[in-house]
């Protein structure tokens, strides 16, 4: 006869994977260990397969415990969310979020006025910076990063792609222009790369941040690679045709684990990824 799994049950062994042992565990339920110890044979016997190894008095766990495990840590993660959201009520205070100065001026800022429709109570500081503000020492509490990030305490979603095109100012003729490029010490990121293939052709300007290139070619001194969706908008430039556009790159939504249960954030994040969307090209499923 099939038997229910329990929320209790998945809590213990959470806590057994988390500590190694069933005294521990049982320290941190605040329950006995033979309450552990029967649980566990319980889940072992619903389940029909072994989910720790023992090693004396330490349990390691199999990798179906493991899976287990991480879908019982899931699980205890949205519960968390949720009481602490509706522990909160309205959504206010200061939530700070960090992109590139091009992003956070032409996409994030414009649509301010969305946000405090939605929630007036919430403060948001919007840190144009590098891609290297981080999250885990509360420098931002949400992060739109142009890279994939390769680890830390914080989930991560690609939401959209990032096109660029070559723009020159309007009624200019781009074929005599020189290009505005990358500061060398970008060199390593794709924009950098592609404009490297040109380096035959002569520049006028270099900057490090793309807000810079970009004023600079609205002001007409040289073309510029370009975020295409902010570009294009703008009735002072013109879209250059090229026979090998770059590849776009990935936009990825960053929140630290615990910052994500707070209400405020869990809004402003929201807030984000919508904007972002709907600002640049959909992510390939």
């Amino acid at each position: 006869m099939h038997k229910a799994l329990s929320w209790d049950d998945a809590r213990i062994l959470l806590e057994v994977v988390r500590h190694g042992t069933q005294g521990a565990a049982s320290k941190a339920l605040g329950v006995d260990q033979a309450t552990v110890s029967r649980r566990l044979l319980r889940l072992e016997d619903v389940i029909g397969a072994p989910l720790f190894l023992r090693d004396g008095t330490r349990l390691i766990p199999t990798d179906l415990g493991r899976r287990m495990a991480e879908q019982a840590e899931s699980a205890e993660s949205a519960l968390a969310s949720a009481f602490a959201m509706e522990a909160e009520g309205k959504p206010e205070g200061v939530v700070r979020i960090t992109a590139t100065p091009m992003i956070t001026a032409h996409v994030l800022a414009p649509a301010l006025r969305l946000l405090r429709d939605l929630a007036p109570g919430i403060v948001v500081e919007l840190i144009g910076a590098p891609e290297n503000l981080g999250l885990t020492h509360r420098e931002a509490d949400v992060a739109l990063r142009l890279t994939r990030p390769a680890g830390g305490s914080f989930l991560a979603r690609r939401i959209a792609m990032v096109e660029y095109g070559v723009f020159a100012r309007r009624g200019t003729d781009p074929g005599k222009l020189p290009w505005i490029g990358l500061d060398e010490m970008l060199g390593d990121l794709p924009e950098a790369r592609w404009l490297a293939k040109r380096e035959h052709e002569p520049v006028v300007a270099r900057a490090a941040d793309m807000e810079t290139i970009y004023q600079a070619a609205r002001a007409g001194i040289g073309r510029a690679l370009l975020p295409l969706a902010i570009a294009r908008r703008d009735g002072a430039l013109m879209l250059v045709p090229v026979a090998d556009p770059p590849a776009p790159r990935e936009l990825w939504l960053l929140v630290e684990r615990q910052m994500r249960q707070t209400r405020r954030v869990a809004v402003a994040m929201g807030w984000v990824e919508a904007v972002a969307r709907d600002a640049f090209s959909p992510p390939p499923p």
